[in-house]
């Protein structure tokens, strides 16, 4: 039986015109329907199964940007900038330092081009980033692209980043070039980068050469060994693709414990769909929240558990997840977090319920969770040996160093898209034009490969 659950907008995939779309729930599996007056109706899942969709209905709300740089005229999503339409303040900012790349990964949400103008100057970099902290404060930044790697100015540039004040800086890299200029990434520590945010697809080439075209799982773990050696932290992050790499989803974790404390988390990404599609990605293609969680506990034997994970505190708490876990002495994961759905109350009905302090609010939850907990830590085993084995003393001085965020966010495509959730979106990319665009927004294409805000992207072909 199908049950309504909202009304809300989306886009056409056709024409990526704002059409009218409803949330509806058909058993536990959550679906958003769709139909437009030119292209038909669309339907297509969001969330499957337990948990339940309606458990992890816990959005807050809180105060947006402190300025808006663009004005509405023909309505989300056309008028990004941030726009008075949109309701989240920013709490990560990606930047796309460079367009060029030296893969050619069909799944990659960004587009690569190798032209003179295919990347800012340092001085336009720098512009950029006062729009940055006059919309939204210094917050989290992410160098991305392209491959920012690429780049041999981009220690100056993460050097930039922090004597303007942001106070964690991570690149966005497939890993190549780390895995064979270790002095390279040494001139990137010493700039002060926080992270490496490494593309890591699986455990096995064949997976790569699936996703990626090549081999490069040694190339990973290089890049890896050498983050270790002088001390920058690595996060995991990797493209779950059904029928490719959703078998490796435990495998993943136990790779990532095996290199903690290098490796401080694992952030899993469910494909979306962008690029050319002439037919609908079908529900099988899809891989929801739900699904993750329920193979991470199928695939660690139960040692991790789908209750270990929190709902994102955001305006849209259906976005993504997150847990915290702490490896023990016996090389086990141990969850620091727990989920436990809230009872409805009466408090649900007043307009005011769930607001938040804009000291509390979704930006500075992620803001300051990102900042504390992706640094490198240098153990102390001296420290822990003065601590009794087997006691909170001591486990919470393990933690310091030898812990393991797992989180995961699906993006939305132009078949998924809410455009309800989009406007609570807080990861924002600051584009040459000065603009901040929410992160879906800026990528998304039409089933032709026609970006929104942007050009044409390739397809992906399983």
């Amino acid at each position: 039986m199908k049950e309504i659950l909202a009304n809300t907008k989306s886009l056409c995939p056709i024409c990526l015109q704002v059409v009218p779309a409803q949330r509806v729930q058909e058993g536990q599996d959550v679906f958003i329907e769709k139909t437009c007056p030119d292209h038909g109706e669309f339907k297509t899942i969001t969330w499957r199964g337990e948990p339940s969709y309606q458990d992890w209905n816990v959005g807050v709300f809180a105060p947006g940007p402190k300025l808006r740089l663009t004005e509405t005229v023909n309505g989300c999503p056309n008028d990004c900038g941030i726009c008075p339409e949109h309701k989240a303040q920013s709490c990560t900012i990606l930047m796309e330092v460079t367009s060029r790349c030296n893969l050619q990964c069909p799944v990659c949400f960004a587009s690569s081009e190798d032209s003179p103008d295919a990347e800012p100057a340092i001085d336009e970099i720098r512009g950029m980033l006062e729009t940055v902290i006059e919309t939204a404060d210094v917050c989290p930044l992410q160098l991305s692209g392209g491959e920012p790697t690429l780049r041999d100015d981009l220690p100056d540039i993460i050097s930039l980043a922090k004597q303007m004040g942001f106070p964690h800086v991570q690149v966005n890299t497939h890993g190549l070039r780390l895995a064979k200029d270790i002095e390279y990434l040494e001139r990137l520590r010493d700039a002060g980068v926080d992270l490496i945010y490494l593309q890591f697809d699986g455990v096995s080439d064949d997976v790569y050469l699936r996703i990626r075209g090549a081999n490069l799982f040694d190339s990973k773990v290089r890049a890896i060994e050498n983050c270790a050696q002088v001390k920058v932290g690595v996060q995991l992050v990797p493209t779950l693709i059904p029928g490719i790499n959703d078998h490796q989803i435990g495998g993943i974790i136990q790779f990532a414990c095996k290199y903690i404390p290098v490796i401080k988390g694992v952030h899993f990404q469910p494909v979306s769909y962008f690029g050319r599609y002439p037919v609908a990605p079908a529900d099988k293609d899809r891989i929801t929240t739900p699904d993750v969680l329920r193979v991470l506990e199928e695939q660690t034997g139960g040692e991790i558990k789908a209750s270990n994970f929190l709902p994102r505190r955001r305006h849209d708490s259906h976005c993504g997840f997150s847990g915290f876990f702490v490896l023990d002495e016996e090389d086990k994961l141990v969850a620091t977090t727990v989920f436990k759905p809230r009872q409805p109350s009466a408090a649900d009905c007043n307009e005011t319920a769930g607001r938040v302090s804009e000291a509390n609010q979704p930006s500075e939850h992620v803001r300051k969770f990102i900042t504390e907990k992706s640094k490198y830590i240098e153990p102390n085993p001296e420290l822990l040996e003065q601590q009794q084995k087997g006691t909170l003393k001591r486990f919470i001085q393990r933690a310091k160093t030898h812990f393991l965020s797992i989180s995961g966010m699906p993006f939305q495509d132009a078949w998924t898209v809410d455009l309800e959730r989009l406007q609570g979106c807080c990861i924002h990319v600051i584009t040459r034009e000065k603009k901040l665009v929410p992160f879906c927004a800026h990528y998304i294409t039409n089933a032709d490969g026609e970006r929104l805000h942007g050009v044409r992207k390739p397809s992906f072909r399983k």
